[in-house]
């Protein structure tokens, strides 16, 4: 797969000059240019590959690969307050991408397929042990009434899915 300079910089999470400086110092592998215009970068693993340097600083762009998935989070703390003074008002779980908050409340709603993540030995950035992954859209419920949707990054994929499902449904339905 090949990537452009400014989808390179997201990756890296660097700026586009930045990219474009080591395109010219030719750190980036297998880079080139075609129409003599238009940088193509190859990814391996999800990432470009850039040659390091025996001078100046270390880089500070991390090799990972940001995914569009959406992680539910169980906030223990809230559940013993909530437990201990009869307290219903602190959320409880919440709904992430990356390392921000884009939800909260108390109960919610997965839009399609998930899946539970236990890791004691490599625990998720904020600390947790235990978490949901899902590319699929959220909706995270609250005791006033409020709504909260978190989309998925691959909306046109959910709603595909979700077409087949209900052809599949639909179909159960009238066999029965």
């Amino acid at each position: 797969m090949f990537v452009g300079t400014t989808e390179a910089a997201s990756l890296l999470s660097i700026s586009a000059q930045r990219v474009r400086v080591l395109l010219q110092q030719g750190r980036i592998q297998g880079a080139r240019k075609i129409n003599g215009r238009t940088w193509v970068i190859p990814l391996y693993k999800g990432m470009p590959k850039i040659s390091g340097r025996s001078r100046g600083p270390k880089p500070r762009w991390h090799p990972r690969r940001y995914c569009g998935k959406n992680t539910v989070h169980f906030n223990r703390n809230h559940i013993g307050i909530n437990k201990k003074n009869q307290n219903t008002d602190l959320h409880v779980v919440s709904a992430k991408r990356g390392s921000d908050n884009l939800a909260k409340g108390h109960e919610i709603e997965i839009h399609g397929p998930c899946r539970i993540v236990y890791r004691p030995q490599k625990p998720h950035s904020c600390g947790a042990t235990v978490w949901i992954e899902t590319l699929a859209t959220v909706s995270v419920f609250n005791f006033d009434g409020t709504v909260s949707r978190v989309d998925s990054r691959w909306i046109w994929e959910e709603e595909e899915m979700w077409k087949i499902n209900k052809i599949n449904i639909d179909q159960l339905v009238a066999s029965s």
